[in-house]
């Protein structure tokens, strides 16, 4: 005789393969596997083992609890195998987005209405910081929560928010990232701890203050921004109305997000090549410098221009030399960090913001880039071009190693990016080796 401790989808495996299963009971072992909320599944399993029980196939099945946990036991008659099975502690639940009318109570109604009213507004980064906090300051307040915060996991808008909150105190950490990371974030369910201080895996979680936790995601058309955690320090305390709440408030959150950005495609991304145009980085590349003062994280920076693309246009026509941009904003595009910042600054010129990097790591970056476009065949796109050869020469500059402004890193860059097509172009300079060069 063996105890073995198992997951629900394998003991609900192992009861479906036996041969001495009868159809109806492989039907209510169908249903129990196909259950998305796990507390219900659990429930549907025991009345499949009191079924099995009475049929004589298995004995002792029943719940029992042991060391303060709820565990599903039962003995398979045939091997005399004990199988045991723990009463999980979060659920992983399929809520509708809902506004229960129960939920709202009159001073309520106009809090509501200001928020959609915030929401239908939104027009920019800065607004959207805005109604975000407000939505969780509602959120807090109307299901009776002690904190709720924001974790953006999609890196473009972790870039500009990281975190937003609201209510004290803050837990330590986000709530169990693997079990959020599978259930919440890939699959988009909610996930609901009801008693995290009595199960040994998450208690760590609870820092000592609070007693329950969902999270639910933020996700919009297939693609998930962020979760939404609520924590209170009472047990069980969300219901379904409130679930139903919270997701509802988390959607339109993501659907403020995916406007924001669809917004930002129009007013900061370049038409033909659709990297970011020089407004967005000028203004990006200013808010990285006054992030290094706050975090002391450097920035660098680099000017890119495209060897002989006089040549380009004269040879084959500007139709030819706007595919050639649309093939280099893209290939630079793909080949940097989500949170870099590639922008077309004018002309066949571009730049990119390489943010928390110093100069060795900005000058691979610049050389690999270099590498990528000297080695691509654009006759791909562009047939006419033929093995006409692509190159680029690269220019960069560090903050604050070499300047402390916007303006001044730019024009270093810029000055460095002049040196490299002096020295025969298909190059990577810096400042800081030019500087040194003539100290």
């Amino acid at each position: 005789m063996r105890i073995e401790k198992i997951g629900f989808q394998q003991l609900l495996e192992k009861l479906a393969s036996r041969s001495d299963i009868d159809p109806e009971l492989r039907r209510d072992i169908a249903s129990a596997m196909a259950e998305t909320e796990t507390l219900i599944a659990w429930e549907q399993t025991l009345r499949v083992l009191t079924k099995l029980q009475r049929r004589g196939l298995v004995t002792n099945a029943g719940s029992i609890i042991k060391n303060g946990f709820d565990y599903l036991r039962f003995r398979d008659v045939k091997t005399g195998d004990v199988f045991s099975l723990m009463r999980p502690p979060a659920e992983k639940i399929e809520v509708s987005p809902s506004l229960p009318p129960g939920l709202l109570r009159r001073e309520d109604t106009t809090r509501i209405e200001d928020l959609f009213t915030a929401i239908a507004t939104c027009r920019s980064e800065d607004e959207l910081g805005g109604v975000l906090v407000k939505m969780l300051s509602i959120i807090r307040e109307m299901v009776s929560a002690d904190y709720v915060a924001i974790h953006f996991v999609d890196d473009e808008i972790r870039a500009i928010f990281e975190k937003l909150s609201d209510g004290l105190p803050s837990p330590k950490e986000r709530f169990a990232p693997e079990l959020v990371d599978r259930w919440v974030i890939n699959e988009g369910f909610c996930l609901h701890a009801s008693n995290i201080r009595s199960d040994p895996g998450l208690k760590g979680y609870s820092n000592g203050l609070f007693a329950s936790v969902a999270v639910v995601p933020l996700r919009c058309k297939g693609r998930t921004y962020g979760v939404l955690e609520v924590w209170s320090r009472i047990e069980s305390h969300l219901t379904r109305d409130d679930l139903g709440f919270v997701s509802l408030l988390a959607m339109l959150a993501a659907g403020l997000i995916k406007n924001a950005e669809d917004l930002e495609s129009l007013i900061f991304r370049d038409p033909l090549t659709q990297v970011y145009n020089r407004g967005y980085l000028e203004d990006q590349l200013e808010r990285e410098i006054e992030r290094y003062k706050r975090t002391n994280e450097p920035v660098a920076f680099l000017m890119i221009d495209v060897d002989n693309f006089k040549h380009v246009n004269t040879s084959f026509g500007h139709p030819v030399g706007d595919i050639v941009l649309s093939t280099l904003g893209q290939l630079l595009g793909d080949k940097v960090r989500q949170i870099d910042i590639v922008a077309r600054y004018g002309g066949d010129e571009f730049g990119i913001i390489l943010p928390d990097t110093i100069k060795e790591h900005a000058y691979l970056t610049a050389d690999r880039l270099r590498k990528v476009i000297a080695e691509h065949d654009f006759a791909m796109t562009c047939p006419s071009i033929g093995d006409t050869s692509i190159t680029i020469s690269i220019g960069g500059a560090i903050c604050p190693d070499d300047a402390m402004t916007k303006e001044e890193l730019i024009t270093k860059a810029d000055r460095a990016l002049a040196e490299a097509e002096r020295e025969g172009k298909d190059r990577v300079v810096f400042i800081s080796d030019i500087e040194k060069r003539n100290s």
